[in-house]
């Protein structure tokens, strides 16, 4: 199964699996990191790292962060290879889709593919749908 390591700017990443556990209550293989404003980036990417081997037992890593250019997304940049890759733009919908869609395949280009489909499908202007008769 592949290992989910959320990571943010404060307890976004940790609020979002709180949020996620009520959609999906055995959330297996996932896990949280939040930098503060008086965290060492230095340890934050050690703790991220010690975070990325515990979470992959054998199928790889997803890494979901809050925003690209900031440093939790930039520390976690050096982890990258094959076996972990990194999404950002964190959403609950995003983490419900990896969920779901990581008992499907193991595949992490595949997982890429179709969560980004599916979180950018997530995000809708309601007011616009209303309009058109949605």
């Amino acid at each position: 199964m592949v290992g989910i390591v959320l990571i943010s700017h404060g307890d976004l990443a940790k609020g979002i699996i709180s949020s996620a556990s009520m959609l999906v209550p055995q959330l297996e293989n996932v896990m949280s990191l939040t930098l503060w404003p008086e965290d060492n980036p230095d340890e934050f990417q050690k703790k991220l790292e010690d975070a990325v081997k515990a979470a992959d037992t054998g199928d790889g890593v997803f890494i979901l962060a809050d925003m690209l250019g900031g440093t939790p997304a930039n520390r976690a940049m050096y982890c990258l290879g094959d076996r972990v890759r990194m999404m950002t733009g964190l959403s609950l919908p995003m983490l419900y889709s990896l969920v779901n869609i990581r008992e499907e395949t193991s595949d992490l280009e595949t997982l890429a593919k179709d969560v980004m489909a599916e979180a950018k499908d997530a995000m809708v202007d309601v007011n616009q749908l209303m309009k058109n008769g949605g």
